[in-house]
């Protein structure tokens, strides 16, 4: 059975935010849980509902939202966090994913409908992203560059190994938790483990950095 996705929006743009919680409020298994305009509001109403989905604007007035995923991060706040920004350059697209962003999308490139579309991506284990952000990661994985080391004492579990085999196979998170009989939010964990670990910011460059670990 179908479940309801509950959502959190942290955007200070008043307009937007209005346009964008009435689309939302109207969309079938999707709830707008808590809307937030200042990254310290937004922190700790995140953490207290545990909404799935965040959608995180970058430019706040105390603080970027960056910010706001690295203490959710660093507070084990579950929720999956999706940047919604005009910045499409490079200075906040890779911070953010690097924090532990899993989608990157830009408010001039998607239709407020679309981002239902992405929402929906994300609780499927999705990463969603616009176009020119897209182009920008594959354009990164051209130049050839040496696999990240793993910082000293940060060796991938058996479970985290476990993991990536998996999704160097094509499967996805949700599908990574089904096999494993474990929960989707527990793989999302994982993966989050093993980003830090091996110093990559997305599943593709954690599966790059396994498979050179492995023929070394």
């Amino acid at each position: 059975m179908a479940t309801t996705t509950r959502v959190a929006l942290v955007e200070d743009n008043c307009t937007f935010r209005a346009e964008l919680e009435g689309l939302l409020a109207n969309a079938s298994l999707i709830e707008v849980v808590g809307t937030y305009t200042k990254g310290e509001e937004a922190i700790e109403g995140i953490i207290a509902l545990r909404p799935e989905v965040a959608l995180i604007d970058l430019g706040l007035p105390d603080m970027s939202g960056i910010e706001i995923i690295q203490h959710l991060v660093a507070e084990k706040c579950m929720t999956e966090c999706v940047v919604l920004t005009i910045f499409d350059d490079d200075d906040h697209l890779f911070p953010a994913l690097q924090v532990g962003a899993v989608g990157y999308i830009v408010k001039s490139e998607i239709s407020l409908p679309e981002v239902m579309t992405a929402i929906q991506e994300v609780t499927q284990g999705g990463a969603p992203m616009s176009f020119s952000i897209a182009r920008r990661i594959l354009q990164e994985f051209k130049t050839p560059r040496r696999p990240a080391k793993q910082a000293q004492g940060q060796h991938l579990t058996k479970r985290e190994v476990e993991i990536l085999k998996y999704v160097e196979q094509g499967f996805t998170t949700r599908k990574v938790a089904e096999v494993l009989y474990i929960d989707y939010k527990t793989v999302r964990s994982h993966q989050k483990n093993i980003y830090r670990k091996l110093q990559v910011h997305s599943l593709v460059e954690a599966v790059a950095v396994f498979r050179g670990e492995k023929r070394g």
